[in-house]
């Protein structure tokens, strides 16, 4: 029986780097893993089980976890542990509730470590594609300042794209 109602409503955090640090006792527990960078906190999934060590050192969803993890986002793994008495089901029933009311990314089995990859690759050039063009913005300002013609400015234009844009270039953004 419940001896303390703070037993069923404290939750525990561990960072992913951390699991060796998760209970591997048998009690049931609800799982959150989430992923925080800056001042956003996103639920990637939500889970049920009765060994959480074991369940993360075995994780279906490691390889995405451990991928966000690299790229720069804390990922960390709180949990729930539920009352002494209560069954596989109800602790299912209760994991559906978290799930329907966070929508964790990853429980979808559309979403994957390629479409995080994807995300995250499409962020990256999004980033890269504003620093060209405040690299190719800077650049015609200073050729109109030399007093060069429109002809000359779009060939110059048409010559620096034609280039891979690198890491001069990205030093020359600042400045």
């Amino acid at each position: 029986m419940l001896k303390d109602i703070s037993e069923v409503f404290s939750v525990k955090e561990v960072a992913l780097e951390n699991i060796d640090l998760l209970p591997e006792y048998a009690e049931k527990v609800i799982y959150f893993v989430t992923a925080a960078q800056g001042e956003s906190k996103n639920f990637l999934y939500i889970g049920f089980t009765t060994n959480l060590r074991r369940k993360f050192k075995r994780h279906n969803r490691k390889v995405e976890f451990e991928f966000l993890n690299k790229i720069g986002y804390q990922i960390n793994i709180s949990w729930v542990v539920l009352p002494n008495g209560i069954s596989e089901r109800e602790g299912q029933a209760v994991e559906m509730c978290y799930k329907r009311a966070l929508e964790p990314k990853l429980n979808d089995a559309q979403n994957s470590f390629f479409k995080i990859q994807f995300e995250e690759s499409r962020k990256q050039f999004e980033d890269r594609e504003q620093r060209r063009y405040e690299y190719l913005k800077k650049q015609v300002e200073k050729w109109e300042q030399s007093g060069h013609d429109k002809g000359t400015i779009i060939k110059k234009i048409w010559e620096v794209c034609k280039e891979p844009f690198g890491d001069k270039h990205l030093n020359s953004v600042g400045t």
